[in-house]
């Protein structure tokens, strides 16, 4: 189970700092490179955002912190479709509780998407996710090229300078840079980055919207794609969430839980399989 803290800053034990994450290119290279799925930049590229029902599993605790975030620019991770054994089991609590609640979708994918977050709270997507498991390929391919001579450039500008580097070696130098440069130094490398990010993304402004959101108009698995998802759930990293109700899956303890709990309105359900007939329901009725 979480602790308390560490849930209101989204923090499981796999979040690294920024400093350490974003320099992390392993052996598939730039394809490992970190987009940022922040609120704010995503309001500056989009300004209409997508605000849809959504639903968080979570546990009793999880529930307390969500509540002190609402309509905060905090990211979190969200679903549409969700199988019973993982309302039972949880992602990163103990689960048992789903929060059913509003908020802007920043990314909807059919499957886990493993968006991670920072030790601010920030939350981050590969690069190949997006490519290959989110549909990017033809659509957004070109975008690699800005993506490595993004890096190539604060690589450049930071004191390695080696036009035409292939991309094994940016890949390879990007990585030194973040061992070698700390304090002062590295905050301007970060800051580069993640202005540099916005520019590319605010350039393929229009296939990344259709592929981070169109799953928004959807909302639904197919039978056999259901089967393929690996981990019981799609994904929506979502934010600005606003608490609808909460519902706990209860089994034999009819009436362990009540309003006076959370202070939030609460349904109990004897059975998950029912929980996920509901929330199938509600997600069909949303229109967007």
């Amino acid at each position: 189970m979480l602790r308390f803290k560490k849930y209101i800053k989204e923090a499981p034990a796999w979040t690294e700092s920024l400093s350490t994450m974003l320099f992390d290119l392993p052996r598939a290279g730039l394809l490992s490179v970190k987009i940022p799925l922040s609120p704010v930049i995503f309001k500056r590229i989009w300004p209409e955002s997508i605000r849809s029902k959504c639903f968080h599993v979570t546990d009793d605790i999880g529930v307390r912190a969500l509540k002190k975030i609402q309509g905060k620019k905090k990211t979190i991770s969200a679903f549409y479709n969700i199988k019973p054994s993982t309302i039972e089991d949880g992602i990163m609590t103990e689960g048992g509780f789903v929060v059913e609640m509003m908020a802007d979708v920043l990314v909807a994918s059919p499957d886990d998407i493993g968006s991670q977050p920072d030790k601010t709270g920030r939350r981050w997507l590969v690069w190949e996710t997006i490519l290959k498991e989110m549909g990017g390929g033809s659509k957004i391919k070109k975008m690699e090229k800005d993506l490595e001579k993004l890096l190539e450039d604060i690589i450049n500008k930071n004191g390695h300078i080696d036009k035409g580097m292939s991309t094994n070696v940016i890949a390879l130098s990007w990585s030194y840079l973040g061992k070698e440069k700390g304090g002062k130094e590295k905050s301007v490398i970060i800051k580069d980055y993640i202005d540099g990010m916005e520019k590319i993304m605010k350039k393929y402004s229009k296939p990344l919207k259709s592929i981070f959101i169109d799953y928004t108009k959807k909302r639904t698995l197919d039978p056999d794609a259901w089967e393929e998802v690996e981990h019981g759930w799609d994904e929506l990293v979502v934010t600005d969430v606003k608490i609808e109700r909460v519902h706990v899956e209860t089994g034999d303890e009819e009436g362990a839980w009540d309003e006076t709990d959370f202070g939030l309105p609460i349904t109990q359900w004897a059975h998950s399989g029912d929980l996920v007939d509901y929330i199938t329901k509600e997600v069909k009725k949303i229109k967007l």
